[in-house]
């Protein structure tokens, strides 16, 4: 009888923790975007804040930092995010073109990844995105 109690209880945790493991993430909500994307001696790195909407798998909004912009458009898959954003300079406008982000939400709620950039073929960086409250 012992037996039989605590194996339900062990199969109900279980059950609990794949119940909490199967929530889709939701990243709507302001997030702070920064980075840098070394290619031989150019450095350039960005600092933004997006305010995104997430619907269904889908991402979008603006994002905007002290230098300039983009609008975000991207899909989610699970902890995954890839975003495009097609990026302006106020102060550097021979640097607009289009930025990617390949990223993964980690435990500690901070998206890490890759980021490259079209002005600069062949070069990528890394970024990290933290929810601004």
């Amino acid at each position: 009888m012992r037996i039989g109690i605590f194996v339900a209880m062990a199969l109900s945790v279980v059950g609990a923790a794949r119940g909490a493991q199967a929530q889709p993430v939701d990243f709507s909500g302001k997030w702070s975007l920064s980075g840098q994307i070394i290619a031989g001696r150019t450095f350039m790195s960005f600092a933004q804040i997006c305010d995104l909407k997430q619907t269904g798998d889908q991402l979008a909004g603006p994002c905007r930092g002290p230098n300039g912009g983009c609008s975000a458009v991207g899909v989610i898959n699970g902890a995954s995010v890839d975003l495009t954003c097609r990026t302006s300079y106020t102060n550097s406008p021979n640097l607009a073109g289009v930025s990617t982000f390949h990223g993964a939400l980690g435990k500690d709620e901070i998206v890490r990844g890759e980021c490259t950039h079209s002005r600069f073929p062949g070069a990528s960086g890394v970024f990290a995105m933290m929810r601004v409250p």
